[in-house]
């Protein structure tokens, strides 16, 4: 939208999307000295942030150095550089490696108590990489801190969100029966207590409400204002006007919840949300409308499979659940194509991800593409399955039958292949060694696996299947340069125009991911939108 003029009542900044990089980029312009409104579409605050592990990674930060760890700019540029391969903006890259440190401490001088999670780096072959000492998180927290916002952070279903990263890993993670069990208790007594990712979210709305961000929900942005060559402010679905002085930051995440989007811009057919349905790529559209520039970036790992829950959104849509980091870590289960065969180490989800884009010329099929989860009642009885607790009833909208030849039928699978693949990986897990796929051989996971602990032969009727779904990241994004400053086509940037978060193409990564690389930009290229704007007030 353009206008001649825009109303003179406003704010020095207008921030779109309430997950961890819109508040954020709210907190700092407010420390800087600037007026905030931030705005969000959804009843609740948090976005994906909410629904997410919660996790920062940021290498060579203090809290690493405080406890004895050892780390350096240079192995964590190095790092950065294997894990993100080809898709790397060298200027962003080295951009996120030098500030992410001072922005963890920015942040933790604005009232927020970051901590070390014994996470490690999941490329433990990568150069630069650590056994642990980047990933920070934030404790649970009691959303009666928020007062009248109690309520208004999106939450996700079941008890585990309710403990901090670092108790569920103390307890043996999402499939282990002490975790429930501390989980469901610490629900009972405390029932608005949030940790993992809805408590990063409570901890930075208590951050942003101390320091007097305004915030208003349902509200949508529908376009952008240009006055005079820059952006000037947003007008919402309603119609009203909000005028920015110094810049509108957008923060409002990718496009996974958008099917027309996402068919755009992914191959991955079968796709699930993971995300809640908010996110439907609002930033790409408003930018692109006055003429900014997009950037996919290619071989996408940030890509995960997982199958939806019903339970969890009776007469809705529920979110897609990543399998990835919880049942296929766990013994007794496997992943198989079409044909019944394994084509990954199920795992280490990264293993997994690039086979999901493999393309049969001669077939003209993406031959891995559905997949399914088959698992045995040995690990139904002993395992954590669709978020429910260890040992529960399998429900009924999973496939089940007596025999393998009986669930392959169900599921659309080849017979012979699915029990020439099960038999072969039974001799296997009774080894202890996966002779295939090499299963368990990443020091990565939630816990510290060994083959003989993530290796178990599926073999105790009756046995269960069920089709997982990609869901990813957004492989594309608003082009943003080293300063979060959204790039025109023609090349240079949008006076008065910010992109942070999953909205910005993720370019000071690449094609890489590791847990925290998002979020850690977030923060960071947050607090550099935010001095970018507050530099607009002195010149």
């Amino acid at each position: 939208m353009r206008a001649s003029s825009v109303p003179a009542q406003g704010w020095d900044v207008v921030v779109v999307g309430s997950g961890l990089a819109g508040l954020a980029t709210a907190i700092a312009a407010r420390v800087l000295g600037l007026d905030c409104l931030l705005v969000e579409k959804a009843g609740k605050l948090g976005g994906g942030t909410a629904i997410s592990s919660g996790l920062l990674w940021i290498g060579d930060n203090h809290l690493n150095a405080a406890a004895g760890g050892t780390d350096s700019f240079d192995a964590v540029r190095a790092y950065l550089r294997y894990v993100g391969a080809d898709g790397l903006d060298s200027a962003r890259m080295e951009t996120f490696a030098a500030e992410a440190p001072g922005a963890l401490r920015f942040f933790e001088a604005a009232g927020l108590p970051f901590r070390l999670s014994p996470r490690i780096d999941h490329y433990g072959m990568a150069p630069g990489a650590t056994n642990g000492g980047r990933l920070v998180e934030l404790p649970a927290i009691d959303a009666a801190e928020l007062g009248k916002w109690a309520d208004r952070v999106l939450r996700p279903a079941g008890p585990l969100h309710r403990l901090g990263g670092r108790e569920a890993i103390a307890l043996g993670g999402p499939n282990r029966t002490a975790t429930w069990d501390a989980a469901e208790e610490v629900a009972r007594a405390r029932p608005g207590l949030c940790g993992a990712g809805a408590g990063l979210v409570a901890w930075m709305l208590r951050a942003a409400l101390r320091h007097g961000v305004e915030l208003r929900t349902g509200t949508a942005a529908e376009r952008l204002i240009m006055a005079e060559g820059r952006v000037a402010g947003i007008v919402t679905q309603d119609g009203e006007i909000l005028s920015a002085r110094c810049g509108v930051v957008l923060a409002s995440g990718g496009y996974e919840s958008n099917p027309e989007l996402v068919d755009r811009f992914e191959a991955l057919p079968g796709w699930q949300s993971m995300f809640p349905e908010s996110l439907t790529g609002d930033a790409l559209v408003m930018a692109t409308e006055i003429g900014a520039a997009l950037r996919v970036v290619g071989n996408n790992l940030s890509l995960f499979l997982g199958f939806r829950n019903p339970d969890e959104a009776p007469g809705g849509t529920a979110l897609c659940r990543l399998s990835g980091t919880a049942e296929l870590t766990a013994p007794r289960t496997i992943v198989v194509n079409r044909r019944g065969r394994r084509f990954a180490d199920e795992s280490f989800f990264q293993a997994v991800a690039p086979r999901l884009r493999d393309f049969d010329a001669r077939a003209r099929e993406q031959p891995n593409l559905p997949c399914f989860l088959v698992f045995d009642s040995g690990y139904a009885g002993a395992q954590s399955f669709a978020g429910r607790p260890p040992d529960a009833e399998i429900p009924s909208w999973v496939s089940r039958s007596a025999s393998l030849e009986g669930l392959a039928a169900e599921l659309g699978i080849d017979a012979e292949g699915l029990a020439d693949t099960i038999r072969r990986f039974n001799e296997d897990a009774a080894r202890g060694v996966d002779s295939e796929q090499h299963r368990g051989g990443t020091p990565w996971g939630l816990a510290r696996f060994d083959p003989s602990t993530t290796l178990g032969p599926i073999e105790q009727p009756p046995f269960y299947g069920i089709r997982l779904h990609p869901t990813a990241l957004s492989s594309a994004g608003l082009l943003a340069d080293p300063e979060a400053r959204v790039t025109h086509v023609r090349g240079h940037p949008i006076p008065g125009l910010y992109a942070v978060g999953n909205a910005a193409a993720r370019t000071e990564t690449g094609s890489g991911y590791q847990t925290g690389f998002s979020l850690a930009s977030g923060l960071t290229f947050g607090l550099i939108a935010a001095r970018g704007m507050a530099r607009t007030t002195n010149s």
